[in-house]
């Protein structure tokens, strides 16, 4: 492991740090409602990954950024992610333990280790290649579950009923942003249960579409899948997964963790995925104060979306065109470098890689922030085909209010960690 950066701090220092506030970001969304909306949804966009086997967990922790406990149950599943040996992201996922998986993986009593593994739909395969590569002799079986075998469901807005569930049915609270609720693994065709007092279904809300939960999950400023978080380009810390404790920084060595470790105790980020709205760049249109959901033509309606944390709705159709995956994006008044970098979106709202000091009014080191209320930041290209049109938007970038606070209290917890290990 990277040794920890020397610091001289004293416990009244640190004391200090924990008890004065932090200083207000301009930039920001505001807090998640106490109350939402109960809905659930069907995520389509994500399968599922049996793992069993003698060796199974200790396998996993030599792979993954979570620290895989020992006698977990099947409803403490953890947020976590699958790095290279460079350190960048190759797979963000749920793992869940399942003892036996498959066709018997209801939590039951089981002799044999198991997990299952929540993965982008599409990485799939490609991830359990990833595990076959790394087991060697490991005493692990490996079997990508068929496509309505088990689904993985989001449900929101009703986290003291999801907290009643029996502690042996599969899944976790998502612990990602604040107000992201639960998921559940259910077998295929089964749907969450309704209580024997709500022959109606609202105890559990409404099923929405797997764009429901996608736009409630922009939002709050959560990148899901590697449409979002690069494969083999995106670093864990830039891709929020510290704050959305997807790392444990105590555990042993797994793949990837070097530079990890290097960047937590000796760098800074310069740069990380922050929820943005688009709005016309050719017309006089101020920059938008909140972030604000209006769906394209066509899209989920507002009366479809289930409200999400930090967020609002407009009933107006939303003209705008996305831009491709991957457009840089610039000062209104070019200037200086790319000011970061658009990953996807819905509606008028989306995920892009942002420098933070550029962007937003964050200040990471001393003088480093250039950032002016009046800045303007844009998008431009080309349609594909020949004689395609040229297209351009604005963009703004929202810091989420969860940020802050994680950012806060992860750096007291830093500063604590390298006093101990100096004195």
């Amino acid at each position: 492991m990277w040794p920890p950066r020397p610091f001289s701090l004293c416990t009244r220092c640190i004391s200090a740090l924990r008890t004065t506030p932090s200083r207000r970001l301009l930039t920001t969304t505001t807090a998640a409602p106490s109350t939402q909306p109960a809905a659930h949804a069907l995520l389509t966009t994500r399968r599922l990954i049996a793992l069993s086997g003698h060796d199974a967990s200790h396998f996993l922790q030599g792979l993954t950024t979570a620290n895989i406990r020992a006698s977990l149950l099947p409803s403490q599943g953890f947020y976590g992610a699958f790095l290279n040996a460079a350190g960048r992201v190759l797979h963000d996922v749920f793992i869940y333990p399942a003892g036996s998986p498959g066709p018997d993986a209801k939590g039951g009593d089981s002799k044999e280790a198991g997990f299952l593994i929540e993965v982008d739909a599409r990485e799939v395969e490609r991830l359990a290649a990833h595990l076959r590569r790394f087991k060697l002799r490991a005493k692990v079986t490996v079997r990508v579950l068929e496509e309505g075998e088990y689904g993985v469901w989001g449900l929101w807005g009703h986290e003291p009923l999801a907290r009643e569930r029996p502690r042996n049915q599969i899944g976790c609270e998502d612990t990602r942003a604040p107000g992201m609720g639960w998921r559940l693994v259910l077998p295929g065709g089964t749907k969450p249960e309704e209580g024997e007092d709500d022959k109606d279904g609202a105890r559990w809300g409404q099923e929405r579409s797997v764009g429901s939960y996608e736009v409630r999950r922009m939002l709050s400023g959560v990148a899901e899948g590697q449409g979002e978080i690069l494969r083999e380009t995106a670093l864990p810390l830039e891709s929020n997964m510290d704050y959305m404790g997807g790392i444990d920084f105590r555990k042993g060595c797994y793949v990837g963790q070097e530079l990890t470790i290097r960047t937590r105790h000796t760098g800074v980020v310069r740069k990380r995925i922050l929820p943005v709205q688009l709005y016309p760049a050719d017309s006089d249109q101020p920059s938008p104060e909140t972030l604000t959901y209006t769906p394209t033509t066509g899209s989920t309606a507002p009366s479809q979306i289930a409200a999400g944390p930090s967020s609002s709705f407009s009933g107006a159709a939303s003209p705008l065109a996305l831009p491709p995956p991957g457009t840089n994006i610039w000062r209104v008044d070019p200037k200086g470098r790319s000011a970061g970098k658009w990953l996807g979106g819905v509606g008028n709202i989306g995920l892009a890689l942002c420098r933070l000091e550029t962007m937003t009014d964050t200040v990471l080191t001393d003088g480093g922030n250039s950032w002016l209320p009046q800045h303007e930041f844009k998008a431009s290209w080309e349609e594909e085909g020949e004689g395609g049109k040229a297209r351009e938007v604005k963009i703004k970038a929202f810091v989420p209010s969860w940020h802050r606070n994680t950012r806060r209290n992860l750096g007291v917890d830093l500063l604590a960690e390298n006093t101990r290990g100096t004195s």
